[in-house]
């Protein structure tokens, strides 16, 4: 079997660099527990994300098991967008919880297509084109989540028909349903 390397304009590519800025996102959140704990457990998501940073960084591109590595830290992130997707979202951030599910869908399709990229007995460079693309869509949606959870809801994201029903429309960027 040929030992595959990962470039490392790919590993540069996965950087999560956008996430460490986000761990200052709910400063100043008052009495609520429910808010809170969605901002600890975001938080938490954001600290594992700037974890993930630094892993997938210090992977040597030249290593025979820099593939594996990067594959298992993609798992672990694949993991946690599903942990932060799953979280309770309390009122107030209207479509987040919306978002927060894209963007695990889209990391999952992500993680799927790099395995299938890498995985194999041959560099397979369309899969990772996708994978990439993916792995974009999962974090514009988590620049969403953050501009909304800052009091700003991204112009053109959603739609009212009256106040309190919101219905979202798609995101611009990503393949449509």
């Amino acid at each position: 079997m040929k030992t595959l390397t990962v470039p490392r304009k790919y590993i540069i590519a996965l950087r999560l660099l956008p996430f460490l800025s986000i761990l200052f996102l709910l400063s100043g959140c008052g009495k609520n527990p429910e808010l809170d704990t969605y901002k600890a457990n975001m938080e938490q998501f954001f600290e594992n994300m700037k974890v993930y940073d630094s892993a997938i960084n210090s992977i040597d591109p030249n290593s025979e098991t820099a593939v594996s590595e990067l594959l298992s830290l993609l798992d672990s992130m694949d993991a946690s967008f599903a942990q932060m997707a799953s979280l309770e979202v309390p009122d107030g951030f209207p479509g987040v919880s919306e978002l927060a599910d894209d963007a695990s869908m889209y990391m999952t399709e992500a993680v799927s297509c790099f395995h299938q990229a890498y995985g194999g007995e041959s560099f397979d460079a369309y899969m990772e084109d996708i994978a990439r693309q993916n792995y974009r869509f999962a974090n514009v949606r988590l620049q969403y989540i953050l501009s909304i959870l800052h009091g700003n809801i991204p112009e053109g994201l959603f739609t009212y028909e009256d106040e309190g029903t919101g219905s979202g429309d798609a995101p611009e960027d990503g393949p449509a349903s």
